[in-house]
């Protein structure tokens, strides 16, 4: 139907357009749609957005005519049409208002559950739970300490699973006969009921030094019923001053010192207790230039610890060590002992100090100055050539500014070369048992007295033994004299020296001229014909003296009319340079006492120009090698070997003279 009304409103429209009388008049014009479409501003507006205008399709549209006539026929087929404005709706934000709940919701919860807490009438608080301790002031170390702890429950509930921890500070050991060290001890309470109150009497032992305060805690560990979780409730804490210690040490030592000086350092321990004190741990800690030489009783362990196995009450244990102090002048350093308990798992380690002491020196410049000289080698490691004797002198001088008396000489010559009926000594005494040669003011009056920068000499020769292996010997020199009045000084002093010789190794080249020796068959006629080919064969011998060798090698070369066969045997590697006809033989290392060798076949081509003559068949040999025990180079030569081969070999005399070809 509506397609039938459409057609009749065109038909008409057409009819009036194409009328003689159509008139023209005013025609009333639509106004434009003013609805407001509120666009929203971002993803998550939840606006509705106004409904978009309806147009109708392409083929239903209609043309608006443009004259007053046409306009009028034209609204009056088309009826208006009319915007309908919808009221936009907003959604509510419901996460918000759920959020806000949720806070309110915890805010009230945490209220009523403190109120419970705090105010509850049968709940647990940390509060109603007290821990106190008590003990005396101070106490002497070493001596049993008894300690009272109170623990009270003033909740309305028992508490469970309780436990007292006490800890302790270091060297506290148990009051028992074992005494063991104590850090930590753990006491079970298990319930504690409605307004129980509990005294646990603790007895244990503090060591320390004197004046020394000791801290001691405590804490109970408790549950609640109903609960996994453990809770805590801490004591304040209680200091305990160690008034006196069972045992004083005292450290004697002088306090100037000259270096290379040794000094004797004495440990005295003083006991201050009513009872016997055992095991008793001293530790001395040395500086750098200190070196420990012997103590009296030797130590328990290394070389700075003693073990004391007890001290009587009123009694003293003394122990004596003494040292070789080395530096520079006006260098400064300190001594520590520290006296205790040893730890019960470990005899040797300080488990508790109970006093402590030091000493200290001060190092002066050297009052004696020492210089050892052998065989005018003064640098303290001198190498000697085998065989020789070894001249050494001993040059004594008096660095101070004032005279010294009474002054003695120890010199000690140490060394598998030393041989009692092998050392000469001009002046002093030689004591075979001590093996100390003595200079002293009986023997060498000039001793008695030496003014400041005098200087005393003294003299000895030692003899070597040449069939030892790695020869040496060292001096050691100490130099002892009296000066007069300086304060806590050393009123007997020390000059030090110490110097080696070592021996060196001999080495040896050995060769000789043989005919069909070892592997090679050797041809031609001897004597030697001119222009006719002669072979001979060469031995080469290297040997070490009592020192082994290291780097050994000989070198030599061939004359021009000797030819180089490439035939060789023997130990280490062989070079041969053609050019310069020069023979290599790298011998290596040789132990001490041995020889290596090596062979050689060579042939010989001479001149008429020859005859009459010996040739030369290889040059000089020049063998060196390296002493490993002194670290010395040695050199030695072999002379030029010729033609003429030995006679005690069954050969006639002259045999390398060269003959006319026949």
């Amino acid at each position: 139907m509506s397609g039938i009304r459409d057609q009749q409103n065109m038909d008409d429209l057409r009819k009036r357009l194409y009328e003689r009388d159509f008139g023209e008049g005013q025609t009333k014009r639509h106004g434009l749609t003013s609805t407001e479409v509120d666009v929203s501003r971002g993803w998550g507006d939840s606006k509705t957005p106004a409904p978009a205008p309806v147009v109708p399709p392409v083929s239903e549209q209609m043309v608006v005519p443009e004259t007053a006539p046409e306009m009028a026929a034209y609204e009056a087929l088309t009826p208006p049409v009319e915007t309908v404005e919808e009221p936009v709706k907003r959604k509510r934000s419901y996460r918000m208002i759920i959020v806000i709940a949720c806070v309110g919701l915890f805010i009230v919860a945490a209220l009523v559950s403190s109120a419970f807490l705090f105010f509850g009438t049968n709940q647990i608080s940390a509060r109603n739970i007290s821990i106190s301790l008590t003990a005396p002031f101070s106490v002497a170390a070493g001596e049993k300490l008894g300690i009272q702890v109170s623990v009270a429950n003033q909740n309305t509930v028992q508490i469970e699973a309780a436990t007292l921890i006490l800890n302790y500070p270091s060297g506290t050991k148990t009051a028992d006969a074992e005494a063991k060290d104590l850090y930590e001890e753990r006491v079970p309470i298990e319930v504690l009921t409605p307004g129980q109150a509990l005294n646990i009497p603790v007895n244990v032992i503090l060591f320390g030094e004197e004046n020394e305060e000791k801290e001691i805690k405590a804490v109970i560990e408790y549950r609640v019923a109903g609960s996994n979780g453990t809770f805590f409730k801490d004591a304040d804490p209680i200091k305990v001053k160690i008034n006196s210690s069972p045992l004083v040490v005292r450290v004697d030592a002088v306090e100037k010192v000259s270096s290379g000086q040794e000094i004797e350092i004495k440990i005295t321990l003083q006991s201050n207790a009513s009872v016997v004190q055992r095991n008793i741990l001293v530790e001395a800690a040395f500086p750098n230039s200190f070196t420990f030489l012997n103590a009296d009783p030797q130590p328990a362990y290394g070389q700075n610890v003693w073990l004391v196995p007890e001290i009587l009450p009123e009694s003293a244990q003394t122990i004596t060590l003494r040292g070789r102090v080395r530096g520079v002048a006006k260098e400064q350093a300190q001594i520590q002992i520290a006296v205790g308990a040893p730890r019960s798992d470990n005899q040797f380690i300080m488990g508790s100090v109970l006093s402590k002491a030091d000493t200290n020196y001060e190092i002066e410049r050297p009052f004696i100055d020492v210089l050892v000289d052998i065989n005018q080698d003064t640098d303290g490691e001198a190498v000697v050539d085998a065989g020789l004797d070894a001249n050494v002198a001993v040059r004594v001088k008096n660095t101070l500014d004032e005279t010294i008396y009474d002054m003695r000489v120890e010199v000690s010559p140490n060394g598998n070369l030393i041989r009692d009926n092998q050392l000469l000594v001009p002046t002093g005494f030689y004591d075979t048992d001590s093996k100390t040669i003595r200079y002293e003011v009986s023997g060498m009056p000039s001793l008695a007295e030496v003014r400041p920068g005098e200087t005393r000499d003294f003299l000895f020769t030692v003899r070597p033994d040449i069939n030892q292996n790695t020869a040496s010997f060292s001096v050691s020199t100490n130099v002892y004299a009296r000066r007069v009045g300086e304060a806590n000084a050393a009123e007997e002093i020390v000059g030090t020296a110490l110097a080696e010789a070592k021996y060196s190794s001999t080495i040896l080249i050995d060769s000789q001229v043989g005919r069909s020796d070892g592997p090679f068959t050797d041809t031609g006629s001897v004597p030697p014909v001119a222009n006719a080919e002669t072979t001979y064969t060469l031995t080469f011998a290297a040997a070490a003296g009592v020192n082994d060798l290291t780097g050994a090698v000989m070198t030599t070369t061939l004359p021009q009319y000797v030819i180089w066969l490439n035939e060789y045997d023997g130990e280490g590697t062989v070079e041969y340079n053609p050019v310069a006809k020069q023979l290599r033989w790298n011998v290596g290392s040789l132990g001490a006492k041995t020889a290596k060798q090596l062979q050689v076949q060579v042939s010989l081509l001479p001149s008429v120009t020859q005859v009459g003559t010996t040739p030369v068949l290889v040059g000089l040999q020049e063998f060196r090698a390296t002493d490993r025990f002194t670290e010395v180079g040695l050199r030695t030569s072999r002379l030029p070997l010729s033609t003429e081969l030995s006679t005690e070999a069954g050969f006639d005399k002259n045999n390398g003279v060269v003959e006319s070809a026949r």
